[in-house]
């Protein structure tokens, strides 16, 4: 689909090897040493920045999607997990479990929390005080709680915080609800640490033995008590999310709904709530847990998983009522629009060429094909010599556009902006879009859903019908007034293949003081999957260079999870998108 939306990485496969392979997750870099017990064993590098040499550079929160499973002994995770916010946390370490063989454990390191606040108490320090001395300096109360200060100040990046914390009997709460089955505490290997081996399955005496550890932590009715006396809420959320997995709608939707009375505040256990709601087809009620836990202000990703459930239950909730998506009325008088395609597959043209006839009807239009471009910016250079019209649109030839008021709400944008697209950031970074990272991230992409008629969507901020400002439009579809597409160009001479001419021409136009845009409206999909190789880090050094005196001087941040649904119809589609427009607080 868009071409930063699926960054295809090498995924490690499982065979007879992977007992002996351990993945470090977010290990920094590739020189870090591992425990000794990893000595003769394979190593690889997961990290979100790939400034270490990391050899897989993407989120923990992505494991599922980015390793095979059973394709590694161990996972190594020295204080990366309090890095997540703690619904993510569950992600994290699903994807452990994911990635190791049955045989296979994850050895994890966390900073004490819990240890922390009772120093704190007994000897009534303060959170500016020092705790302890590391190679990296004095480590104080608001650095393990946090974060190390000076690493957030100096990189300048907030994955270095941390978003949750841990206590000996929320790591095991933790590790037990995402399925290990074992857990043993090993003795800290620094100050105030948490140091555990979790394993997928019950080891053997002769695993214990290897690895020093003594009887496991406890479990069962035991560890339930435990749970109930130390945090009733987190008891309560986390037999919720089990009924949930066990596709026990009504129990989940009622311990959830338990839960959120127990600490109203609470955004998680809403969103809980919601989405064992809406499993049951209660799309109302759904709706209304949604709105609860967007209310409650949660950070990205929560929130807009929380917008697009709620839209989703409104639009069927609406569709069940006879109702029908808001349509713009078409006023072409004196507009003309000219399509500029780049393609080499006859085929392809022909169904988009059609698709772009239907949806312009009642507009004066052309359609120009180039179909020997030496480079996109080449063929979108030429192909505006040959152009008329006062709109120039340039897109894919892969797409489909699904809704029927296209030309209407494409001429209505260009009316207030100069540039125009889909989906995009007002952010531009030397990387994919996508790696502007929230809130810069802004409009929806689409997939085709698992049958026709269907579609799966991918949302950001859509407050609005259009985001202006905007740095990096995504190059599936960029629409230009014909003033501001002369002005601009396409630069050939640098773009002289198929990558970054989009973050280019989008980002040259946004500096001249063009009026650019991400408009929230227009529906459509695209039909493809990007490629990151080595050709793709040519033009991305490309890019920088060109705009290094301009560009964030930060590295990129890694690709961000995406909040996905799949719509049922594109009628569904577009009630989802007119909710997610509603100007709100």
């Amino acid at each position: 689909m868009f071409d930063a939306l699926k960054v295809l990485l090498a995924r490690p496969s499982a065979g007879d090897g992977a007992a002996r392979r351990v993945l470090n997750v977010g290990g920094g870099k590739k020189s870090t040493p591992l425990p000794p017990h990893f000595e003769c064993w394979e190593k690889v590098l997961l990290d979100i920045d790939g400034r270490g040499g990391a050899d897989l550079v993407c989120d923990a929160r992505a494991l599922r999607e980015t390793v095979d499973a059973n394709s590694f002994g161990a996972v190594y995770c020295s204080h990366n997990l309090e890095h997540y916010y703690r619904h993510d946390v569950n992600k994290v370490l699903q994807g452990f479990l994911h990635a190791l063989r049955p045989d296979g454990f994850a050895e994890i390191r966390v900073p004490d929390i819990g240890g922390l606040v009772k120093l704190l108490a007994k000897d009534d320090r303060g959170l500016e005080q020092a705790i302890y001395d590391s190679p990296a300096g004095p480590i104080t109360a608001h650095d393990m709680i946090y974060g190390y200060g000076p690493e957030i100040e100096e990189s300048g990046m907030d994955f270095y915080a941390h978003k949750t914390g841990f206590s000996a009997d929320s790591l095991v709460r933790a590790l037990r609800a995402n399925g290990f089955a074992e857990i043993h505490f090993a003795p800290p290997l620094s100050v105030l640490e948490l140091h555990v081996f979790a394993f997928k399955a019950k080891p053997d005496a002769a695993q214990r033995a290897a690895l020093g550890l003594g009887e496991p932590a406890p479990d069962g009715a035991q560890r339930d008590a435990l749970i109930v006396q130390a945090d009733p809420v987190e008891a309560l959320y986390q037999r919720a999310r089990a009924a949930f997995k066990e596709s026990d709608w009504p129990r989940a939707a009622e311990l959830a709904l338990l839960a959120t009375a127990e600490e109203p505040g609470l955004a998680t256990p809403h969103y809980l709530h919601g989405s064992a709601l809406f499993a049951m087809g209660d799309y109302a009620a759904a709706q209304a847990a949604y709105e609860a836990c967007a209310a409650r202000k949660p950070g990205y990703p929560l929130l807009v998983n929380a917008q697009l459930g709620a839209a989703q239950a409104w639009a069927r909730v609406s569709l069940a009522a006879s109702g029908t998506p808001q349509t713009v009325t078409l006023d072409a008088r004196g507009r003309s629009i000219s399509v500029i395609i780049c393609s080499i597959r006859p085929e392809r043209f022909a169904r988009i060429r059609a698709n772009f006839a239907e949806r312009l009807a009642g507009v004066k239009h052309e359609i120009i094909g180039i179909h020997d471009a030496r480079s996109l910016c080449e063929g979108y250079n030429r192909g505006m010599r040959q152009a008329h019209g006062d709109v120039l649109v340039f897109c894919h030839d892969d797409i489909e556009l699904a809704s029927p008021d296209f030309a209407a709400r494409l001429l209505r944008h260009l009316e207030h902006h100069d540039v125009v697209g889909v989906v995009g950031s007002t952010r531009a970074v030397a990387g994919i879009w996508l790696q502007a990272g929230w809130p810069h991230l802004h409009g929806q992409a689409a997939m085709p859903g698992s049958a026709p008629g269907r579609a799966i969507i991918t949302a950001f901020d859509m407050h609005g019908s259009a985001t202006p400002e905007a740095q990096a439009i995504d190059g599936v579809l960029i629409a230009a007034r014909r003033e501001a597409a002369l002005r601009t160009g396409w630069d050939e001479t640098t773009f002289d293949g198929w990558h970054f001419y989009d973050a280019d021409f989008t980002y040259s136009a946004w500096r001249a003081g063009a009026r650019t845009a991400i408009a929230h409206d227009l529906l459509l999909l695209h039909d493809s999957y990007g490629d990151f190789g080595e050709d793709w880090r040519r033009y991305r050094e490309k890019f920088r260079q060109k705009y290094q005196a301009t560009l964030p001087q930060d590295m990129p941040a890694g690709q961000p999870e995406l909040c996905s649904v799949e719509a049922a119809s594109y009628d569904e589609w577009r009630l989802i998108t007119q909710y997610m427009m509603r100007e709100t607080d």
